[in-house]
């Protein structure tokens, strides 16, 4: 049945979307759920999710020793403490649905083949296949030892295309940001309403500074100086930054955000949501504000090491992809090539109206 409205929380995996309740349980790392009707109290809806928890438990048995579904849980336990650990367990979820009952041990690389030919033809994105490996190769390094030889290590990862950057220029930004400060947005929790000052915060810091969303989330009260106009990211993949100058932009950004107390995670998808219902471009991942501003600090002059700092790039072949094309070094490449042709000048029909005979 599909959904009317934004799914809401009744209780521990129960929840309801306006016109029926959905219970969910998770049991040895399979999710079981179940529809129920939306007149429903929530005590019935508790007790109906135990019932449905005993069911999963009778279905799923206790799994073998040594095969991949009784090891999934071991790994799982040694890695919770990551950021990533439910995006693993999840992934886990489809190995298991493939080889859960066979030997841990006794999975080839010709396993492993197999499952990427049987991904790639349902038309899951190599980049998801290629993930889906690592987390395979990380379980078996992790409990085995980090020298052990595992199936993944033959198979060769899926080419991934690159996503094209694409400039989102300043008249949609501030065309946004203004839909922002107008908008407000239902909390199905309290039931009332309330501005979007932290979404807006979050858009204004992202699009001004050009850090990572992470890095935004990973931000605290401390780390920014608004007297001295400092802001010392803490970094994302291995990069680094001496922290990051705020300019009258960056200021203003960083005064709402800390005055809307936008600090801690977000939901990237719903973030994403809410600025292209103010209008940001639907074809165009919010992630593209990083490109731009970087793309045009590049135009204006600054130097690329100066740039790899202010990304927060670890190499400088990563800074490289923001080679501006207007008023940079390419431009001027091609303004050396420029007259060649004469800008391809049209021929003049003779005026004849016959077509020519050759020979």
């Amino acid at each position: 049945m599909p959904r009317t409205s934004k799914r809401q929380t009744l209780a521990k995996g129960v929840y309801t979307d306006g016109n029926s309740i959905e219970i969910r349980v998770m049991v040895a790392g399979e999710p079981f759920t179940k529809r129920l009707p939306g007149d429903l109290s929530t005590e019935e809806a508790i007790i109906e999710r135990q019932k449905l928890e005993a069911e999963a438990r009778t279905i799923r048995q206790r799994p073998a020793r040594h095969t991949l579904s009784a090891d999934i849980p071991k790994y799982l336990r040694l890695v919770k403490h990551l950021a990533s650990f439910k995006n693993r367990r999840a992934i886990l979820w489809h190995w298991e649905k493939l080889y859960g009952t066979v030997g841990r041990h006794r999975l080839n690389h010709q396993d492993v083949l197999a499952a990427v030919s049987q991904w790639a033809k349902s038309k899951v994105a190599p980049k998801t296949i290629n993930h889906r490996i690592d987390v395979l190769r990380h379980l078996y390094k992790t409990l085995d030892g980090s020298k052990v030889d595992t199936p993944c290590d033959d198979v060769s990862k899926l080419p991934v295309p690159k996503t094209p950057i694409q400039r989102v220029n300043d008249a949609t930004i501030l065309k946004v940001d203004a839909a922002l400060q107008e908008r407000e947005v239902y909390n199905p929790k309290g039931g009332r309403k309330f501005d979007g000052a932290k979404t807006r915060a979050r858009f204004r810091v992202l699009v001004s500074t050009g850090r990572r969303p992470s890095e935004v989330m990973r931000a605290q009260p401390t780390d920014v100086d608004l007297e001295n106009r400092v802001w010392v990211p803490r970094d994302g993949k291995g990069g680094w930054s001496p922290g990051v100058y705020l300019n009258d932009d960056m200021l203003a950004a960083w005064r709402l955000f800390v005055e809307s107390d936008a600090f801690g995670k977000y939901n990237t998808g719903s973030f994403a949501v809410t600025l292209r219902n103010a209008g940001w471009p639907e074809d165009v991942r919010p992630y593209q504000a990083r490109h731009t501003t970087w793309i045009t600090a590049v135009e204006r002059g600054a130097d690329m090491a100066d740039v790899q700092m202010g990304a927060g790039h670890k190499h400088l072949a990563t800074t490289r992809i923001y080679t501006g094309v207007r008023e940079s070094r390419m431009q001027r490449l091609s303004e050396r090539l420029d007259g060649r042709f004469g800008g391809f000048p049209v021929v003049k029909d003779s005026g004849d109206g016959r077509k020519r005979k050759r020979g």
